[in-house]
């Protein structure tokens, strides 16, 4: 059995005595011997009630049934994603700091969506100048950027805001009064010194903190219902700001002072529900810290101690899907908890903190559902809390799964912060980029140590000793022939190259260059037609796949990012249709004997949108019919596979496979 009965065993000492009681939601339990006694939902099950017992298990079928629970039960269906560009120009500023720390100042408004009416949402961030790309901590704050830092240049926050006399929002706007009164939250001079940048946005530019907001929220844009009786599954407050924090991620990635693989996400109350539920939904976030976000946030449900079910959704009914609030008063009935929301980080590492005197928000539940949550991180092979005991004020305690508690009330203060930033020297800074991706890699060594790319921004500028077969155009015709060995049919369109569908789906095109072993660089996009097919296939045997997966789970060996027919992605780093891609590389043939016959398989390693997808993966005797030399076979591509049989040398093949798929700056590098 795997469900965790968190009144019994060890645990139990944290309980007290538990009893059943009745209560209903005008009376808040805060009395630890009044909790009813409680048995978790088995948090490695899927559908069938089956127990993972593997990463693979995890991954495939529990971690995607977990994810569909969390959905339909608590927040809404995740929103899509959104082409997220910058109005106007982004303004960086040299600037300095307390102590006379350089630093940079960024701030950009970014349009979220398409069209003038999409939502815009303003972004502050400060790095270290000087000091090459950044890890950036990514949070949203309550009244408006200027709020967060007493630097006059900050932008004021357009956004709608509840009147707060003492901090300086008037009208339901923000005004010069306003600027650092929250400064004590955001400890930016000390993070920065660390080595940190600090990124912020305001949470109301996507959704008005108000049951009515709905109608002035982001979800207009996404086309979600905003009137009547909403579905049950319909997303609210929450999956909108955590919506927001992706969307900005999507911008940050592209900066060079920022590094993409080390943003990491965090929230302070409803906005540590917004900050986990974020990075449930996107695994690029490299890490997750929840600060005493209680009920519907790190603190089990199950417990009702506190702010229950009853008590949030009556006050905060814009926060989750409508199906949450009919859990009041019967959390037990909830086919989940909120220890499946803290795994859905694993394998990333995850900080959970709260305060002795925020009892509102539970401390010990948002304790013990890090407990219940540490058996994922075991999947992994690595050590979740590593304890049960609940820890001493102050003192910080865990291995991948972080966790304190702090004297005082419900605030976000420096010692919070110290503690994100040293759990975050030991697990995100201090690993290879995989490790802290939260990818499935992360079970066993990279297969190419060195071979770490960059991916960002878009398009990469090739190395010297890359060999160019197109870059945008502007370079010359690309270096491409047909299937023929003639010219290509395939036309450049907005700096990128086009493929001309053909009635067989075989109007492939193959370099000129040839190569045995090498790392190959290619940015496309895909299109909606024929669900954006088209692939790599290096030496037109072995393919990897472009397809449009966005989102999709579970993974299979014929999605985006997959070896085709040979292994399926490690995980899913697809972009939407519309967003520029990029896969690198590292391609080491099969080696053969006289006979053609394979004596040693050939490996790949690849890298997806900043995501390791595959990690030397051994092939041999390709599996796909649909290879060129089986495939609109010709007399010139006889001679391609029999100069490839003699020498081992062969080119790189762009899929024709009906689709318009587009492609710019591939380049490969001979080894």
């Amino acid at each position: 059995m795997h469900a965790t009965a968190l009144c019994s065993s060890a645990v139990a000492a944290l309980l007290a005595v538990c009893v059943m009681t009745a209560w209903g939601a005008a009376a808040p339990n805060e009395d630890e011997a009044a909790v009813p006694s409680f048995t978790l939902p088995d948090l490695l099950a899927g559908p069938d009630n089956t127990p993972a017992a593997s990463v693979a298990d995890w991954r495939s079928t529990a971690r995607p049934h977990q994810f569909s629970l969390l959905e339909h039960h608590v927040y809404g269906r995740r929103l899509p994603a959104v082409p997220v560009s910058v109005v106007g120009e982004v303004e960086r500023a040299d600037v300095e700091l307390e102590g006379g720390i350089a630093a940079t100042r960024l701030q950009a408004r970014l349009r979220l969506g398409e069209g003038d009416a999409a939502p815009t949402t303003d972004v502050l961030l400060y790095v270290r100048r000087g000091h090459g790309p950044a890890p950036v901590f990514l949070n949203l704050n309550f009244q408006g950027n200027q709020a967060e830092t007493s630097d006059p240049a900050v932008h004021l926050s357009r956004a709608w805001l509840p009147n707060d006399e003492q901090g300086g929002i008037a009208g339901n706007r923000a005004t010069d009064a306003s600027r650092g009164v929250q400064a004590h939250r955001w400890p930016v001079t000390d993070m920065v010194r660390r080595g940190y940048g600090m990124a912020t946005a305001c949470y109301a530019d996507v959704f008005p903190d108000r049951p009515d907001g709905r109608a002035e929220s982001a979800v207009v844009s996404l086309g979600r219902p905003v009137a009547g009786d909403l579905p049950a599954a319909e997303p609210g407050a929450i999956a909108t700001w955590a919506w927001q924090l992706s969307r900005i991620l999507d911008w940050l990635v592209t900066l060079p002072e920022v590094d993409p693989q080390q943003v990491i996400v965090v929230g302070h109350s409803r906005n540590g529900k917004a900050a986990l539920w974020a990075g449930a939904c996107d695994e690029r976030f490299a890490m997750v810290v929840s600060n005493e976000s209680g009920c519907g946030g790190a603190a089990l449900s199950r417990r009702r101690f506190g702010e229950t079910v009853a008590l949030i959704t009556n006050r905060f009914p814009h926060w989750f899907c409508p199906a949450f609030a009919a859990y009041s008063d019967r959390e037990g009935d909830l086919p989940t908890d909120q220890h499946a929301l803290l795994a859905m980080t694993a394998p990333r590492p995850l900080y959970v903190a709260s305060a002795v005197e925020d009892r509102w928000a539970d401390p010990r539940g948002e304790f013990l559902a890090a407990v219940a949550a540490t058996p994922v991180w075991k999947l992994y092979g690595r050590e979740g809390l590593g304890t049960s005991d609940y820890p001493p004020v102050g003192r910080s305690v865990g291995e991948w799964v972080g966790y304190h508690v702090r004297a005082g009330k419900h605030d976000l203060l420096a010692e919070d912060w110290r503690h994100f930033a040293d759990f975050a020297d030991r697990t995100v800074r201090e690993l290879p980029a995989t490790a802290a991706a939260g990818n499935a890699a992360e079970t066993r060594p990279t297969a190419d140590p060195d071979f770490r790319p960059v991916q960002a921004p878009l398009p990469v500028k090739p190395p010297a000793d890359a060999v160019l077969l197109f870059g945008d155009g502007s370079e010359g015709p690309p270096k491409f022939v047909s299937m023929a060995g003639g010219p290509i049919d395939w036309k450049v369109d907005g700096g990128g190259l086009v493929v001309t569908k053909s009635k067989g789906h075989a109007n492939h095109i193959h370099s000129t260059e040839v190569f045995r072993d090498a790392d190959i660089h290619a940015e496309f996009v895909v299109d909606k037609a024929a669900k954006g097919n088209s692939g790599l296939y290096i030496h037109g045997l072995y393919e990897m796949q472009i397809f449009d997966s966005f989102g999709v789970e579970p993974l299979t060996d014929q999605d985006e990012g997959s070896l085709y027919r040979f292994a399926k992605p490690l995980l899913n780093a697809s972009k939407p249709v519309g967003d520029w891609q990029v896969y690198d590389i590292r391609y080491t043939a099969p080696r053969r004997d006289a006979s053609g016959k394979a004596t040693k398989p050939g490996t790949i390693t690849a890298w997806l949108n900043g995501k390791l997808v595959q990690n030397g993966v051994e092939f041999s005797e390709p599996r796909s019919p649909y290879i060129p030399y089986r495939h609109g076979v010709t007399d010139h591509l006889r001679a391609v596979k029999k100069r490839l049989d003699e020498t081992g040398e062969g080119p790189l093949f762009l899929q024709d496979h009906g689709s318009p798929t587009k492609f710019r700056n591939v380049w490969i590098v001979p080894r």
